[in-house]
């Protein structure tokens, strides 16, 4: 409908909507030689399209990459709705253990005490109570340099806890 309106009153002022010809782009300054680009092919082109801070396989330098931290977990808990999430990063190579988990050092030490095996990790028993209210945790990223992608959905919050103890305690 705005369109329409917008022809309209153009057509009624005798305005006209056609593109116009662009202006040139200005001539370079004369102290500045016109840019040139390479050969497409050539060893200049090549050498102009590699990205100079790509990584060698394996080693991203710290950077978060699209698989999460390049060194260390990015851990994620979802409600199962996906009405929200949270996401917080884990260094546990680093010391102290660092990262944007409030609970670094707990959760590297009940990482470390399941091997780093994530099915194994251990929490205190506690009495939750049956409700259904799923929330779904994942962690990506790499422990203590090896590659790891783990998703799991729990019950509730609760059972998540007994489950995990403070890996997923943010």
């Amino acid at each position: 409908m705005r369109l329409v309106t917008t022809l309209a009153v153009a057509l009624l002022a005798g305005t006209a909507l056609l593109p116009t010809a662009q202006a040139a782009p200005p001539p370079p300054p004369a102290d500045r030689p016109p840019l040139q680009r390479p050969a497409p092919g050539s060893a200049q082109s090549a050498e102009r399209d590699t990205p100079r801070d790509t990584p060698a396989p394996g080693d991203a330098g710290g950077r978060l990459t699209a698989h999460g931290p390049a060194r260390g977990l990015f851990l994620t808990v979802a409600a199962d709705d996906a009405t929200w999430i949270k996401g917080v990063t884990l260094d546990c190579a680093a010391r102290p253990a660092s990262g944007t988990h409030p609970h670094a050092a707990a959760a590297c030490a009940a990482l470390a005490t399941a091997g780093g095996r994530l099915d194994q990790l251990r929490g205190a028993p506690r009495n939750c109570v049956k409700r259904y209210q799923p929330v779904t945790v994942g962690v990506t990223g790499s422990y203590l340099g090896r590659a790891t992608t783990w998703h799991r959905t729990y019950a509730n919050s609760c059972v998540l806890g007994e489950e995990t103890g403070d890996v997923f305690r943010f």
